[in-house]
């Protein structure tokens, strides 16, 4: 859990930090037209639906968390060609990387979530989602402030390289973690408390 907590909270905080700095690059360091800009966004949006279509089938072939570890492990690095962004050739190469981290997201959405579900407990599921709501949405708010200022102080491309980075590197905590050797997703008592809970002993129906 704290592996998945960890790379959603280190992609958004890369995501949020590349988007932020789009606006800026695009028309003052490219001279690109908003056009341009929308078909970027666009081109991340339909490798978000492709990455959520795979979801399915990494699973069935590698397991609910060696496909998550697969998807992030593949796809994640490829977050580091965004900042390589110019006109020409290098715009086609870091769209390639925006819609390649664009799928594992996708992807890693359906997995994690799926996970997530099935590995906590009944009783705790609304702390669980309540704490994984505030590190994923807090690290988008850290990540707008950190770009601003990055970008000020330093240039909008530092803020750029800065995102990217933490995109290529966002696949490390589950890499490290025991998802890479989980295959099924839990059944029974592990699987949500989905059990009834044995009595304790002062519970037991007296004769």
């Amino acid at each position: 859990m704290r592996a998945l907590a960890l790379t959603g909270a280190v992609g958004n905080l890369g995501t949020v930090m590349v988007n932020t700095m789009l606006p800026v690059v695009f028309p003052r360091e490219l001279g690109l037209s908003a056009g341009a800009l929308g078909l970027f966004w666009a081109a991340g949006g339909i490798g978000l639906f492709l990455g959520a279509r795979c979801a399915r089938p990494l699973a069935d072939r590698f397991g609910h968390g060696r496909g998550l570890v697969v998807v992030d492990l593949c796809l994640s690095p490829a977050g580091l060609l965004v900042p390589l962004m110019d006109r020409g050739a290098w715009l086609w190469a870091a769209g390639a990387g925006w819609v390649a981290f664009a799928m594992r997201t996708g992807a890693a959405n359906v997995l994690g979530v799926s996970l997530r579900q099935r590995l906590t407990p009944g009783d705790l599921l609304g702390r669980m989602n309540a704490t994984f709501r505030f590190l994923l949405t807090g690290s988008m708010a850290v990540a707008g402030a950190l770009a601003g200022a990055i970008g000020a102080h330093c240039s909008p491309r530092t803020a750029l390289w800065v995102g990217g980075a933490l995109l290529g590197l966002s696949f490390l905590p589950v890499l490290f973690s025991p998802l890479r050797r989980r295959r099924e997703l839990p059944t029974g008592e592990a699987s949500c408390g989905s059990a009834a809970p044995a009595p304790r002993e002062n519970d037991a129906p007296k004769k």
